[in-house]
């Protein structure tokens, strides 16, 4: 359904009330971010090579913010993974900093038996005649409890 529409322009500083002001606010940001373009974005992966190491990252690459330029603070496009910059196939990236940071690996954590054998159905793993076998395998491993 259509955004609630503000009747009237009102610079936001006139509105004595705090969360008056918050709500004239919201709702004019929100009717504008309703008229706008939608956002336009990628989900992409970047390699970049340093010297003889390679690096990758998966994030997000915004091309046009629109709507989300309009609706801050409250919305924000995000993947779980980060922003990328925008960057073109075979471009070089200057990076702003370069970091190591100190660290181990490990490992997953282990998983119960159901979904032990929940995984396995799903990927097509053994039948019902071995999979106690390659359970009793996983389990003298330790890699299930």
């Amino acid at each position: 359904h259509p955004p609630i529409t503000p009747a009237k322009a009102v610079d936001p500083q006139s509105i004595a009330d705090p969360t008056h002001r918050k709500i004239y606010t919201l709702v004019v940001k929100h009717y504008l971010a309703c008229c706008s373009r939608d956002a336009v974005g990628r989900e992409t992966e970047i390699t970049l090579r340093i010297a003889s190491e390679e690096f990758a990252a998966k994030g997000l690459m915004i091309l046009e913010k629109n709507w989300l330029d309009i609706y801050q603070p409250w919305e924000k496009w995000y993947t779980g993974q980060g922003e990328l910059p925008r960057a073109r196939i075979g471009s070089r990236i200057v990076p702003t900093s370069l970091a190591v940071s100190a660290g181990q690996t490990s490992p997953p954590q282990l998983i119960s038996e159901v979904e032990l054998i929940a995984l396995m159905d799903r990927n097509g793993i053994g039948t019902d005649a071995t999979i106690a076998q390659h359970i009793t395998t996983i389990m003298d491993r330790n890699y299930a409890e």
